[in-house]
């Protein structure tokens, strides 16, 4: 008989919520501290469809306006207008006096991607006279037979997925300027170039900018700091290094620029090993200097404090990610706002005594936050989540550590189910984070949540490669994908299951995402020990992904070189060379338009483990891109999390409780 407690379980999360969800960013309040506008994510299930909303929110919370749908871009520097733009790219500016919009300027935005850190964004001048703007020219090229592509660019692929072209235009994109007040907009960078990332100078007379003019900028990412002159578009070239410049910030003095940047001669559009540090270079050019490399954390979301002393940013560390900042004049860095959770993205106000942030924690979406007096008071601004959250029952997850196979110290996570009785033994699901630099912790994830609720244990884990425990550590995937970054899971799963005896040790499922889908696919090559595993956008043949993917240039920063000096290689670490040991039930989920893991590796991996003779099926996501984003369909998002649940339901759950 099942026992009471069982039968009147409290209620987790389940697929039907995740249409519920509101995920808020963009905060960005005015220069008087008197208004704050943010963007959140809003699902429509009717509509199948999540769009984001702009909502102004008053200092005092009495008035919240929702301006529409669309995306926010900056306040006017006396703080009474704001420009923001809709899904087509309209730029929009919204009077608070009059409550009314006045449209300034469409502009385009091309498929090609540049890289995950670059911003295609829109500022207003210091002095309030033009806002600059990002956009691509509109090519038409004519051939002899519009049946035909011709393909003569290495990054011909666009990130595909819901509403996106499955492959890149020919579009350039430059920075225009326009009068605020309306008029006709001025092209500043002419040329067979793309730019992106700008920043205007405190004197509103130069923009900063990032660009790739490599002769082969497809094939060679590497990237400058560049600036152009309003009144003469002369441009001119501030760095000159190996690596990657991502987001500059112009000192508030005028003096400097600062910006993320990496130094390794293997560049990749998808997420490098190698972590991004604070430079800093004088505004005229010259040697420019790194201020975070003493802190060995990977770094983001730059903001200049007024003063011009202080730089804040944020950096993810053993799972939680907090506001630091590091002092310009000797480089010190210390935690601003921290503690449990992820902050993911903050701003400063006008006087820099204050900010607001927005932070999720392991049982919480995010909302933003706001602090005064240099953290001593903070007050929670949003809440979005709040009313459908309220009765729900979700689980606390216990961080631990343990030795991997190495002595090397490796941290997890341990979420029991949401109807845990001491007296049973649960089944346990492993689950791994993409990247393979991504970092799990104290951050809202409803697949944790959704297994909980369904009767599993969830472990999580930071192996090797995960970004937040130093460069070394980040380093651990670099030549040697599914060596001890596979090791370091394994050692955790036994470790776990030694602490804890409430687990079935024979009843373990594993699942992941992205580089997550490619362990799940290398772990049922390696071992026998889980009984199912279900896998999400994941990577089989790193041979052919190398030849295919958006991201090729990946192989090159993760495995030394071009692929094809790196085959063997790139074979050895392929799930797809060993899949004859295979005997693990697999369900194998993909998006049909997948660029950045082509939909061909799902293909792979299922043709192999069906002749192989394993339990597979293959289940593939029409007009969807790269797994667990936004843009995937809240329809598509909640089959993709039931048939998940439902095959770890059919070859581990038990028929009925197993008691200690």
């Amino acid at each position: 008989m099942i026992p009471k407690e069982i039968m009147t379980s409290p209620r987790g999360l389940v697929t039907e919520d995740l249409s519920k969800i509101r995920k808020v960013g963009t905060p960005l309040l005015s220069p008087a501290n008197d208004y704050l506008v943010y963007q959140v994510s809003v699902a429509d299930i009717n509509e199948n469809e999540r769009y984001d909303l702009i909502i102004l929110l008053s200092e005092d919370k009495s008035t919240k306006t929702s301006l529409g749908r669309g995306t926010v871009h900056a306040w006017s520097p006396n703080g009474t207008e704001l420009l923001y733009e809709t899904g087509n790219g309209e730029l929009h500016i919204y009077t608070l006096k009059t409550q009314i919009s006045r449209f300034l300027v469409r502009r385009h935005e091309s498929s090609y991607f540049f890289n995950h850190l670059a911003e295609k964004n829109c500022i207003w001048s210091p002095d309030g006279q033009h806002i600059a703007y990002l956009s691509s020219d509109i090519s038409v090229i004519e051939t002899e037979n519009a049946g035909v592509r011709v393909i003569e660019d290495l990054l011909y692929r666009s990130k595909g997925g819901k509403d996106r072209p499955v492959y890149a235009d020919h579009d350039l994109t430059h920075i225009y300027i326009i009068p605020a007040a309306g008029g006709s907009p001025v092209l500043l960078t002419p040329g067979p170039h793309n730019e992106h990332s700008i920043t205007w100078a405190p004197d509103s007379r130069v923009i900063a900018f990032i660009s790739n003019r490599h002769a082969e900028p497809d094939g060679i990412q590497q990237s400058d700091v560049w600036k152009v002159d309003v009144g003469s578009q002369t441009i001119t070239r501030l760095t000159e290094q190996t690596g990657m410049a991502y987001q500059p910030a112009w000192s508030p003095d005028g003096n400097y620029i600062a910006f993320l940047a990496t130094s390794g001669q293997l560049g990749t559009n998808d997420s490098t090993a190698e972590d991004t540090h604070i430079a800093l270079i004088p505004s005229n050019g010259g040697h420019f200097q790194y201020l975070t490399k003493a802190f060995d954390r990977r770094i983001e979301h730059i903001r200049w404090h007024p003063s011009g002393k202080y730089i804040y940013f944020t950096a993810g560390d053993r799972g939680d990610t907090s506001i630091y900042r590091v002092a310009v004049a000797n480089q010190e860095v210390e935690m601003i706002q921290g503690g449990a959770g992820c902050i993911s993205g903050f701003c400063l106000d006008s006087n820099g005594e204050g900010f607001v942030f927005v932070k999720s924690d392991a049982n919480h979406p995010a909302e933003i936050f706001l602090t005064k007096n240099q953290g001593a008071i903070i007050e929670q601004v949003t809440e979005e989540n709040a009313e459908w959250i309220e009765n729900k029952k979700l689980q606390p997850a216990e961080t631990f550590w343990f030795q991997s196979f190495d002595g090397t110290p490796v941290q997890g996570w341990l979420m029991p189910p949401v109807s845990f009785d001491q007296t049973l033994r649960y089944p346990l699901i492993l689950l791994i984070h993409g990247g393979p630099h991504n970092m799990f912790g104290q951050e809202f994830d409803e697949r944790m949540h959704l297994l909980s609720q369904a009767g599993y244990a969830v472990l999580y884990i930071n192996p090797r490669g995960s970004h937040g425990y130093g460069q070394a550590f980040s380093n651990g995937t670099i030549m040697d994908w599914g060596g001890a970054d596979y090791q370091d899971l394994m050692a955790g799963v036994e470790f776990i299951l030694n602490e804890k005896p409430w687990l079935d040790e024979q009843r373990l499922g594993v699942t992941g995402q992205s580089y997550g889908g490619y362990m799940t696919n290398w772990i049922i090559t390696q071992t026998t020990r889980f009984q199912a595993a279900v896998t999400d956008g994941g990577l089989s043949n790193l041979v052919s992904f190398a030849g295919t993917s958006l991201y090729h240039s990946l192989m090159e920063s993760e495995f030394g070189g071009r692929a094809y000096d790196r085959f063997d290689l790139l074979w050895q670490c392929s799930p797809l060379r060993n899949v004859a040991r295979t005997t693990t039930p697999t369900l194998l989920l993909h998006g049909e338009t997948d660029n950045e893991v082509p939909f061909s590796q799902a293909e792979e991996m299922y043709i192999a483990l069906k002749k192989r003779g394993v339990n597979t099926l293959l289940v593939q996501y029409k007009g969807e891109g790269h797994g667990w984003r936004p843009e995937l369909s809240p329809r598509s998002k909640a089959d993709l999390n039931e048939r998940m649940i439902g095959w770890f339901d059919t070859h581990i759950k038990p028929s009925v409780p197993v008691t200690l």
